[in-house]
């Protein structure tokens, strides 16, 4: 399945869109999917970007233009530096990230995090903490917003090769990411993906680069699709969530959150909701998603602090990371028994 898209097609890469479904689990929601008869897995993710912005600093043609605290007014500076946007960021590990890190500790709760190499290597010294605390270092492009605006898949596959040199550079070797979400714009990733994690002999677990639903669900493999494989072993995909995510408190023309009474509240209706179709015996998945540099803001991290509060009062909630999920998952539902979840009603 191919589709032109790029100024530059590529012999080696093709564009993929899996069939659009619109019924994924329906009424067959599955039973009993999580470990233990958990009633609900909560998923928090941590956007790991700061150092990795676009700015002349990295090489970039211009500043950040988004996901900042002035993002809603101040106007992109084209081959110049935004000093005040850089510094934003900068607080973002500076301080958010410390804090972050005591409440994750103090609750002994693991998150995954949307991480970029580029971000990571200006701030090694937290690398041991982040490890010793469970969090799963998960691929958010090499450079933060950069795949998909490429002239063709070969330079966004070199851009994925580069990003796993550097995970491995700072992890050590082997350690490239399981998982990735990158929000991608091109048709051609999902195959550039699975391409290059077969070249590095790194497991691909998951992919989060979709919105559809509660749960995990199955596509085709990319490289069963071009061909290159014979056996089709699918590709999991572990949707991620936009609703429950930080980004709100910055969202243009002040459509987002305010206080953050404002999200703490819209966590805890998710959680109740999704805990509630636990009890009846359909498990869901809830994904909290957030960014150093926004929540990790003191009064915005109280909303995060009463959250993780309020699920450990609750009985049967794992919380996991998305690798965790994906092995969990596939353990429990290979693929070679249930196949591509939209066969189910299609």
């Amino acid at each position: 399945m191919s589709y032109p898209e790029f100024k530059k097609p590529s012999k080696d890469f093709i564009s993929y869109a899996p069939e659009r479904d619109f019924v994924g689990y329906g009424e067959d929601s599955p039973k009993d999917c999580w470990p233990n008869g958990k009633k609900i897995v909560v998923s928090f993710v941590l956007n790991y970007e700061e150092g990795a912005e676009t700015t002349i600093w990295n090489g970039d043609p211009a500043s950040e233009p988004t996901l900042h605290e002035l993002s809603y007014q101040r106007p992109v500076r084209k081959g110049k530096r935004d000093l005040v946007v850089e510094s934003m960021f900068e607080n973002g590990i500076r301080t958010g990230l410390p804090r972050i890190l005591k409440l994750f500790k103090k609750h002994n709760m693991p998150f995954t995090m949307w991480c970029c190499p580029r971000a990571l290597e200006h701030s090694p010294s937290y690398i041991p903490h982040l490890i010793e605390g469970g969090h799963e270092f998960a691929c958010h492009g090499n450079h933060w917003r950069r795949h998909g605006f490429f002239e063709g898949p070969d330079d966004d596959a070199a851009h994925v090769r580069e990003g796993f040199e550097k995970f491995e550079k700072l992890l050590g070797p082997g350690k490239g990411p399981s998982g990735w979400y990158i929000h991608a714009h091109s048709l051609a990733h999902k195959h550039i993906r699975a391409k290059v994690h077969k070249e590095k002999g790194i497991p691909l677990l998951y992919c989060s680069d979709t919105y559809t639903g509660d749960l995990p669900y199955y596509i085709s493999n990319p490289l069963f699709v071009d061909g290159s494989e014979k056996k089709d072993e699918g590709l999991l995909m572990i949707p991620y969530n936009l609703v429950n995510n930080d980004h709100r408190f910055i969202t243009p023309n002040f459509a987002g959150f305010g206080a953050s009474t404002d999200w703490f509240d819209l966590l805890k209706g998710d959680f109740d909701m999704l805990y509630a179709e636990g009890e009846e015996g359909k498990p869901k998945m809830m994904t909290v998603a957030f960014h150093q540099r926004i929540i990790g803001v003191p009064t915005r991290v109280m909303a995060l602090k009463r959250f993780m509060e309020y699920i450990s009062t609750k009985a049967d909630v794992w919380v996991a990371t998305r690798e965790d999920i994906a092995k969990h998952w596939r353990a429990k539902y290979p693929f070679e028994e249930v196949g591509i979840t939209r066969n189910m009603h299609y």
